[in-house]
């Protein structure tokens, strides 16, 4: 039996209390009618408000468009000026000073100090190399939620084919001779270095030491075996190739956005990757991916004939601007032929190359570049999926019988797989085939 509402005792077979008089059909009534009432009330209101709301709705989306616009037009400038100030803001992210730091693997002359290939050397901590955590807000707005997304202001790659240019290209090889190179900083420590560096050339202190501790770190891991390889690292000014925004993250072991989907390569994997070409002054190397203009910039001080090409137009004229500015300071740099060009079929006018280096991802190796590599060379390239690649460094051969034997060998020993750009074709796509050779 039901029970009351209002004072809780049983209702009768009529619906009513005999304590309180409740009558629920009473109730009912007057609620029903309540609520028509109401509802009524309710449209009429709505009817009314109508035209109000919508002369409300107009003049709150003009106060938005304007607002939006103002924001628009102050972020652009803010921008701007955070580009324009980053340079001297991350300048204070390199690491503090610290003396009588030494490198502490042996690199001999040449030599191996320990295995070059393993990258299971010994762990060491990023945290002295890292930039301080407040200089993480000095970077200018990106739209980077992965690392091949473009950043603010770049353009995505441009799709259309790709006629070869020779950006540059000089009659005259090698322009500058590193034979006869004189003088070398000091690597026995990080202040003989760091002294040496500061009186030969205008590169900030703090850039230097944030270097050489990079350095040393890779030394330890196994990853620079050659003391010419260390050389070569310690005279490129990784700053001048990474982009404004992406300063503060100079010497992170890492890749960075440098624009149109493109990366810069960790220092370590460019440094373990030019360690295991082992590149002598008069031996010819091409690179396919100029990017950044780094590894080839690392290049530079081991060989006098470097030829790089990269697909990416605006990319490679970037580039090449950067040579350009910093050539009359490292003169090395006026030996890096530049081209424009889908580097999949390699350079044919200066083949064949002692060594080639690809820094981009593909899942077979290249014919073209294959057949422009000498007998006895050395190719690096990134083998497999877009989900992660092993660099292969493949030996080229060529038997008395003139057939050709190819030696693979992964530099990383099955301890690690990279995860490169991929490997663009001119026009568009890739020039990966679906399957892994």
């Amino acid at each position: 039996m039901a029970s009351c509402p209002n004072c809780g005792f049983d209702l009768n077979a009529a619906g009513a209390c005999p304590v309180c008089g409740y009558d629920s059909a009473s109730a009912a009534a007057k609620k029903g009618g309540e609520a028509g009432g109401t509802a009524k009330h309710r449209g009429d209101r709505a009817r009314r408000r109508g035209p109000l709301l919508v002369a409300g709705v107009v003049v709150l989306c003009a106060i938005i468009g304007g607002g939006a616009f103002a924001v628009a037009r102050l972020s652009d400038t803010d921008r701007a000026a955070a580009v324009a100030k980053q340079p001297s803001a991350a300048a204070q992210a390199a690491p503090s000073p610290t003396a009588g730091s030494t490198m502490k693997a042996a690199v001999s002359g040449g030599g191996p100090a320990s295995s070059a290939g393993g990258a299971s050397g010994a762990a060491v901590a990023d945290a002295a190399t890292a930039p301080a955590s407040t200089q993480a807000t000095q970077d200018a707005p990106t739209t980077q939620s992965s690392l091949f997304r473009f950043p603010v202001g770049a353009s995505p790659v441009s799709l259309r084919a790709v006629k070869p240019i020779d950006l540059y290209d000089p009659a005259v090889e090698p322009v500058y001779n590193l034979d006869k190179r004189t003088e070398l900083p000091p690597i026995t420590s990080e202040s003989a270095y760091v002294k040496w560096m500061l009186a030969h050339t205008d590169q900030q202190e703090s850039y230097l030491r944030w270097r050489w501790q990079r350095a040393e770190i890779t030394v330890e891991r196994h990853l620079i075996a050659h003391k010419s390889t260390l050389m070569a690292f310690l005279l490129t000014p990784r700053e001048w190739f990474v982009r404004p925004y992406n300063l503060s993250k100079t010497y992170d072991n890492t890749a960075i956005p440098i624009g149109y989907g493109q990366t810069i390569s960790g220092p370590e994997l460019v440094a373990h990757m030019t360690d295991e070409l082992d590149l002598k002054p008069n031996e010819s190397v091409l690179e396919i991916g100029t990017g950044s203009g780094y590894q080839s910039a690392v290049l530079s001080q081991l060989s006098n004939y470097v030829y790089t090409i990269e697909i990416v137009k605006p990319l490679a004229e970037q580039t090449n601007d950067i040579y350009l500015e910093h050539t009359k300071e490292i003169p090395e740099y006026a030996n890096i032929h530049r081209r424009l060009a889908d580097g999949y079929y390699g350079w044919l006018k200066y083949a064949p190359f002692d060594r080639i280096i690809v820094t981009t991802g593909i899942d077979h190796i290249p014919p073209d570049l294959l057949k422009q590599l000498k007998p006895n060379g050395i190719m690096l390239i990134p083998i497999g999926p877009p989900s992660g690649q092993v660099i292969l460094k493949i030996t080229k051969t060529v038997g008395k019988d003139g057939n050709i034997h190819l030696t693979r060998e992964d530099i990383y020993h099955g301890f690690k797989r990279e995860i490169f750009v991929p490997f663009t074709a001119s026009g568009g796509g890739t020039h990966n085939t679906g399957s892994t050779k």
